[in-house]
């Protein structure tokens, strides 16, 4: 595998305002676009490596084409990493990213009802499905399902009556189906073993047919999670939690464990006006199962190495996304630059960024945005006093609706 080249930094006078950042959280996810980029005709992406205070040691260098118009950063695994380095990014001087379009693509599991190994998905939603009490399975009543519990429950799948924010982000579906468009250009690549592997899943009914069809661009969603979960059980809870968190309206079908960090930092950047969230793109590309087939145990399952489509999720991952990315920079002034405006509501469980959620329990600030750290001393003390009297409202309104919630899901 060739190495991602080492080049001197721009002056620190420059400011590069990048109309695509591909957003990458490990090695082979960030390699795979520097070993193909030079053919996709869009220039050198490695012509300009930028040292910035606050990445990951492993990966301490934003890579950018000589004009700035399309970037690279690699943020490290899990949710810690990928939080502090884009922060790093959001918060650099040398960049401008008030228009970029940014790239989310990494590999993940993949549920075997939406989709196989090799497949390309576009999410709306991410849900951080982890972020529950856990208590071990041996130590509950038998008929219990999962040992997932919500903030706040006594049993499986009632909504949570505790919020920390994170449970669900939304993206803009006018772009994700845009997206969807550009990536179904690709040719995808599939090898033996996944085939193999899939044809295992033909037993199961029409509920699993996507599982045993070759690679192809789908439209579903990703769970956040650091724990990398494996098995029937465990991929039925969280697929559960998905669809309840999310109010019916999402379908989990990829296993990730940064997603939800990485929005809740552009959530926040948004607010502050430094990036707009309605651009962004979470695709993931599925490299395992997640649940085993009828001829296998759990533990059979995770430790098979035939199954494996690492090299091709991989391999799709640039395929499908360097369409995208071209779409985006030869359709940039007539239709990119102005933005593709959502029709659904985009942002967090909160309503962070104005509107109300069509999921959770509504908006805690009464649908209004955020104000940005910068102005908040600025506004008149009557103004403060309205705005907080009318947050805090929000909020007591919202914890009441909370506790208030008496449904659960049927298993």
């Amino acid at each position: 595998m060739a190495h991602i080249p080492t080049v001197s930094a721009q002056p620190p006078s420059s400011v590069i305002s990048p109309k695509v950042f591909i957003i990458s959280m490990f090695e082979p996810e960030g390699q795979v676009w520097h070993d193909n980029f030079a053919q996709s005709g869009l220039g050198n992406l490695s012509s300009q490596a930028i040292a910035t205070p606050g990445l990951s040691m492993l990966f301490p260098r934003i890579f950018c084409t000589q004009a700035g118009t399309i970037c690279q950063l690699t943020v490290g695994e899990g949710e810690i990493n990928s939080a502090v380095s884009m922060t790093a990014l959001i918060l650099s001087s040398r960049f401008n990213l008030t228009q970029t379009y940014f790239l989310l693509a990494g590999i993940a599991g993949v549920n075997p009802r939406h989709a196989t190994i090799g497949s390309v998905a576009l999410a709306r939603y991410t849900v951080q499905v982890a972020l529950q009490y856990e208590i071990d399975p041996r130590s509950l009543p038998d008929d219990w399902p999962t040992g997932y519990i919500p903030y706040g429950r006594k049993h499986p799948f009632e909504y949570p009556c505790i919020t920390y924010g994170t449970e669900v982000f939304e993206l803009n579906a006018n772009l994700r189906d845009v997206a969807y468009s550009l990536a179904q250009r690709a040719t995808l690549v599939d090898n033996e073993e996944p085939r193999r592997y899939r044809a295992l899943y033909s037993s199961m009914g029409t509920s699993y047919r996507m599982a045993v069809r070759p690679p192809s661009v789908v439209k579903c969603d990703s769970a956040t999670s650091d724990v990398y979960y494996s098995g029937g059980r465990l991929a039925q809870a969280f697929e559960n939690t998905t669809t309840l968190w999310t109010n019916g309206t999402g379908a989990y079908c990829m296993s990730a464990q940064e997603d939800s960090a990485t929005l809740e930092v552009l959530v926040r950047a948004a607010t502050e006006g430094l990036v707009e969230f309605g651009r962004i793109i979470a695709m993931r590309t599925g490299s395992n199962f997640d649940r085993p087939p009828p001829s296998l145990s759990d533990w059979e399952h995770l430790t098979r190495t035939d199954q494996n489509g690492f090299h091709i999720a991989i391999s799709n991952l640039y395929n499908a996304g360097i369409e995208i990315v071209r779409g985006i920079l030869d359709n940039w002034n007539c239709t990119f630059e102005k933005g593709i405006a959502p029709a659904n509501y985009i942002g967090d469980i909160f309503g962070s960024l104005g509107g109300h959620p069509d999921f959770g329990f509504g908006s805690i600030t009464g649908g209004r945005r955020l104000k940005p750290a910068a102005t908040v001393g600025s506004a008149s003390k009557r103004d403060e006093d309205s705005w907080g009297r009318t947050t805090l409202a929000s909020v007591e309104m919202a914890r009441r609706r909370q506790f208030g919630v008496k449904g659960a899901m049927k298993m």
